[in-house]
């Protein structure tokens, strides 16, 4: 059972005085009257005049506690809204990215939890340091781990001292306990805008009612490099081969700043791999970073040190520059690949390309397009492998069950919106032109007959709304896919006119969560993303 606040204690003790006090004034006002005309008329004036006192400073006292009780409970409500964590540790390590971590046990979130609705609870966390960051990673542990991360939506805001908070970034459970040796729940890496340097948070978790929460972590890492020049060490890194075309490639010291020296090249033996498939990513980062090589230490940071892996997930990432950097440590890296993180069952058989950014319309960061320099390096660096292989960039196969064309979206494998909308729907000419040999992006995002809306209200309870537009006359359906890409209801489907349309969904016996909506013709399709409270 949930323990009261001590606002809420407060309340009783004020509320069960002020029924005393109403019944022991009905007492008196009705022996006044009973035993009024016993008195002397000028005794009786008096009385009148007491009681007429009595009632307005009775009505007083009962207006000041009710206005009292409210301003004290909102003030007191404004200052217990963000709890403070239990537990604080400054990391400064020479060997590793200064570190602080925040952490909330079990009786402080529980405490602390409060209702947003009759199906889900919300805590708001509060944050300190001395030790800047530019990143945050925010994780939760619960005994019941069969709980989709998805279920846990989250808002993330971060300033430097002295400064005003601004909006919200949204976010949601990324990464499941199975999917890390920590054993924690993890949302997506926020880090902050531009790479500054900020010194607090506040976090927001929402969850599902009855959710008990064993332990909340935050850690906040600087990836700042605190000597020397990322520009520098990225074009003293670079190196090419003429063996099967490699492309120019950053290896991990031109990246690699104040990480752990002994990490650079681990001592631990990767493991070597046939790939049949390319995976193309977005790392759900700022578009256009001002220092890209400070955003993958930031990732590093976060794959290894907070949810436990060996190494940075992605085999290689591209920057908006078209600079392609090493990712996971490879020993071969102008020969084979090496089995990475980054989608799950299908990790044995695919090459992880990452491109810095976030391309999913509607999403946070704010969405961008893939710069054509970036879609450049990613032909080349797809190409480049596909060569060695000899794979045919438009072909298919199976990888992790599923037939699916050699160059796919993480989407394809996983219940996820990644790559984003905006680089997904390029791959059909990325395709083309690893197959052609050419390295030209296309100059215009593929036109696709049909326009697909983020449905309102999201996230959403009860019933949403989904819009989309058409250019001609299609047939046309809407299908929702829940988190394990399983199709759960087709919500629509008939030849429809040219022109706008609406369709409204109201889920039926389905779990809170993150959910998919995918607007499909004989030759296209869409998806979306959306978040449903019961």
């Amino acid at each position: 059972m949930r323990r009261k606040s001590k606002i809420e204690m407060q309340k009783d003790v004020v509320l069960s005085s002020y029924i005393p006090c109403v019944c022991l004034g009905s007492v008196l006002k009705q022996f006044t009257i009973m035993n009024v005309e016993k008195f002397p008329s000028s005794i009786r004036k008096k009385l009148s005049d007491m009681q007429f006192m009595a009632n307005r400073g009775f009505l007083f006292l009962i207006l000041s506690i009710f206005f009292g009780l409210i301003i004290s409970d909102a003030l007191a409500q404004e200052t217990a809204l963000y709890t403070p964590a239990d537990k604080i540790d400054v990391l400064s390590e020479e060997e590793q990215l200064p570190r602080t971590e925040w952490i909330w046990a079990e009786q402080t979130v529980s405490e602390n939890l409060r209702s947003k609705s009759p199906d889900r609870n919300t805590i708001i966390l509060s944050g300190k340091t001395e030790q800047p960051f530019t990143g945050l990673a925010v994780g939760w542990k619960l005994e019941d781990q069969s709980i989709n991360p998805n279920e846990f939506a989250l808002q993330i805001r971060s300033i430097a001292q002295g400064e005003d908070f601004g909006g919200w970034t949204s976010s949601y459970g990324y990464i499941s306990p199975q999917e890390s040796p920590s054993g924690f729940y993890w949302a997506m890496l926020y880090v902050t805008e531009s790479g500054e340097a900020h010194d607090q948070f506040e976090v927001e978790i929402e969850m599902p009612a009855g959710v008990e929460l064993q332990e909340i972590r935050v850690t906040g890492a600087d990836a700042r490099l605190r000597n020397g020049d990322d520009f520098d060490n990225v074009e003293q890194s670079k190196e090419a081969s003429k063996s099967y075309d490699m492309p120019e490639i950053v290896d991990r010291s031109g990246w690699w700043g104040d990480l752990p020296p002994s990490e650079l090249e681990p001592n631990y033996s990767p493991t070597p791999i046939d790939i049949s498939h390319a995976l193309v990513h977005h790392t759900v980062t700022v578009n256009e970073p001002a220092n890209p090589a400070q955003v993958i230490r930031q990732i590093w940071d976060w794959h290894v040190n907070d949810n436990g892996w060996l190494d940075i997930g992605y085999n290689f990432l591209i920057d908006h520059e078209g600079t392609i950097y090493q990712g996971r440590y490879n020993p071969n890296l102008e020969q084979t690949d090496v089995q990475g993180a980054h989608a799950g069952a299908a990790n044995s058989q695919s090459v992880g390309v990452a491109l810095l950014g976030q391309f999913e319309p509607g999403a946070q960061p704010a969405p961008g397009q893939p710069q054509a320099l970036a879609l450049d390096a990613l032909v080349k660096t797809i190409g480049w492998r596909f060569t060695q292989t000899g794979i045919g960039s438009e072909s298919s196969g199976y990888i992790a069950g599923n037939f699916l064309p050699v160059i796919s979206g993480h989407r394809d494998v996983s219940a996820t919106a990644c790559p984003g909308e905006n680089l997904y729907q390029l791959l059909p000419d990325i395709r083309s032109q690893v197959d052609t040999g050419e390295s030209e992006p296309p100059e215009e995002v593929v036109e696709f007959p049909f326009e697909l809306n983020q449905n309102y209200p999201n996230p959403f309870t009860g019933e949403t709304t989904i819009s989309f537009s058409l250019d001609e006359d299609l047939r046309v359906w809407i299908d929702i896919y829940n988190v394990s890409g399983e199709k759960v209801d087709r919500i629509y489907d008939e030849v429809t006119e040219a022109g706008e349309h609406e369709v409204s969904w109201s889920p039926t016996g389905l779990a809170s969560g993150v959910y998919f909506y995918e607007i499909g013709t004989e030759s296209y399709r869409l998806m979306k993303q959306m978040i449903y409270f019961r």
